[in-house]
């Protein structure tokens, strides 16, 4: 049976990034730059997920995500 992979960002870790993305797209507007975006990355451990990004050389860690693999139909 087909299977899906849910990621889901806690509450807490979901304030954290969208107060990164608006910080870091604000600044560059201000800059006149093109809004880069962002990329975030989720690291899949057994018992815990973390979430996070890299910004100049260093990590910018947001929190935890719930992941869930669920049958489709």
């Amino acid at each position: 049976m087909p299977q899906k992979l849910i990621i889901e960002l806690t509450e807490e870790a979901t304030v954290k990034y969208l107060t990164y993305a608006r910080e870091r797209t604000e600044a560059e507007v201000n800059e006149d730059c093109e809004p880069s975006g962002s990329t975030i990355r989720v690291d899949l451990h057994p018992f815990e997920s973390a979430v996070y990004a890299e910004q100049n050389g260093r990590f910018i860690e947001f929190g935890e995500a719930k992941v869930d693999l669920v049958e489709v139909d």
